[in-house]
């Protein structure tokens, strides 16, 4: 299976729920690289098999820094919580 059957698949799957859709995406868009080729992407871009939102969704998680892109690497990273971490530092002075 290639990356455009897996996300045309994917679209198809999370059609209207966001959070499945961001799941799919980490399979392809990770903090250090992206598994698309320009010609994937393309592809993906101008198909009538992905919603507005999912095409709009998938361009901005390609670009760093961005809200989408954030949410996307993220699926795959542990949550760091600032009140958790200082819970765990008290409870280890006890």
């Amino acid at each position: 299976m290639t990356w455009i059957e897996y996300l045309l698949n994917a679209a198809q799957k999370s059609k209207w729920n966001l959070e499945l859709w961001v799941r799919y995406l980490n399979k392809v868009i990770q903090r250090d690289k992206i598994l698309l080729s320009k010609t994937d992407i393309d592809y993906l871009m101008s198909s009538e098999e992905l919603t507005s939102f999912q095409r709009v969704f998938l361009e901005l998680a390609l670009e760093k820094e961005t809200t989408p892109w954030e949410m996307t690497v993220g699926m795959s990273e542990p949550t760091q919580s600032i009140h958790l971490q200082s819970v765990l530092k008290e409870l280890k002075k006890e």
